[in-house]
């Protein structure tokens, strides 16, 4: 929504606007939990796949990379979701909770 100026409408888009707004604050913050789970778990994964070659152990550091790439996709999808949220409601962008 916007003014005749460009600038953004105080007005919110619905009747139901905070409260989708309070649903999505929850959800994206599950997000930002998450997304620190799963980079932290994507280095881990790293991590042993660039022991498991340096003891010659190749399938099982594919393995290893596997798990990482499959992380990483899953990473990927989630800061699609925060973006697609920020989108819909400007004020996540300010949640530190959010964007840590």
């Amino acid at each position: 929504m916007g003014t005749a100026n460009g600038a953004a409408s105080p007005a919110p888009r619905d009747d139901n606007y905070a409260v989708n707004l309070e649903q999505a604050r929850v959800f994206a913050r599950g997000l930002a939990e998450h997304i620190e789970t799963c980079s932290a778990s994507i280095e881990q994964a790293q991590s042993k796949a660039f022991r498991a070659r340096a003891d010659r152990a190749e399938s099982r550091a594919r393995a290893f990379e596997s798990e990482a790439s499959t992380l990483r996709t899953e990473l990927y999808e989630m800061y699609r979701h925060i973006d697609a949220m920020t989108a819909r409601f400007p004020e996540l962008r300010s949640d530190p909770s959010v964007r840590g």
